[in-house]
């Protein structure tokens, strides 16, 4: 399995928008993907897994179509929870926000075909089999976890202090890695309990829920807190426990 953080069109260094590109097919989450990949690149993603829709895991996702309009060839499909696909329709795809690319079709057919999921019950992706996990953050969402044959890679998405991901992750025959939120630094845990993010001193105590050794990837450092979540991350001093390279391919 082959996984890629893709960084923020505004800084190359952040990851301000999340998306995270799966074997250059599936993309967990949009923020950055219509931004970031290059047009032939998007047009290979026919598959995307939203974890939830805060802006900045959805921000690109209404361009995939206008900018590629005529150029898709079969419906991308948006996996998402049965909740979130009706804000999506009433807060974006409404006509009003954004064309409802639902109704429209260009040479080839459809467009866009959103596909609901239900927590906790896996499903098929693109050759993966998928599972999504509730996890504590301040609307609905789900963290994610990706399995084939060879490999098991989890992504806690945006959350807090949480439970429920952790024992799906202990349950589990393998586990490569897992991606997760590390948002603010020490400094600011205050802020990171109210929005439901984590901090390098709250993901040590999580860690403690992970009854196994696995690679740990910090992801979606907001960019004020970059440099400072970075070293406070290698002070850890856990050789497990990195913050994610952008724009470099993981693979297991």
């Amino acid at each position: 399995m082959k996984v890629k953080v893709l960084p923020s069109i505004t800084d190359p260094r952040s990851q301000l928008l999340i998306s995270f590109l799966v074997n250059d097919r599936l993309s967990i989450d949009a923020g950055a993907l219509a931004f970031h990949l290059t047009g032939e690149q998007l047009l290979a993603v026919n598959d995307i897994l939203l974890t939830h829709v805060h802006l900045d895991h959805i921000a690109s996702l209404p361009f995939i179509f206008s900018e590629m309009f005529t150029d898709i060839v079969k419906p991308v499909k948006v996996h998402a929870s049965a909740a979130d696909i009706d804000r999506l329709m009433a807060h974006v795809f409404n006509n009003v926000i954004w064309p409802n690319f639902t109704k429209i079709r260009n040479a080839h057919g459809d467009l866009l075909e959103f596909v609901p999921f239900q927590h906790n019950v896996p499903f098929e992706l693109t050759g993966l089999t998928c599972t999504a996990v509730p996890v504590t953050h301040t609307v609905e969402t789900c963290g994610v976890v990706l399995q084939d044959d060879h490999s098991c890679v989890a992504f806690t998405s945006d959350t807090g202090v949480t439970d429920a991901f952790w024992h799906h992750l202990n349950q589990l025959d393998r586990l490569d890695a897992v991606f997760v939120d590390v948002a603010f630094d020490n400094a600011l845990e205050g802020v990171a309990n109210a929005s439901q993010h984590l901090t390098p001193r709250l993901l040590v105590e999580e860690l403690k829920k992970l009854h196994r050794p696995t690679q740990i990837l910090a992801v979606n450092l907001k960019p004020v807190c970059r440099e400072i979540v970075t070293a406070e991350v290698n002070a850890l001093g856990l050789p497990n426990v990195h913050v994610a390279h952008l724009d470099v391919e993981y693979s297991w």
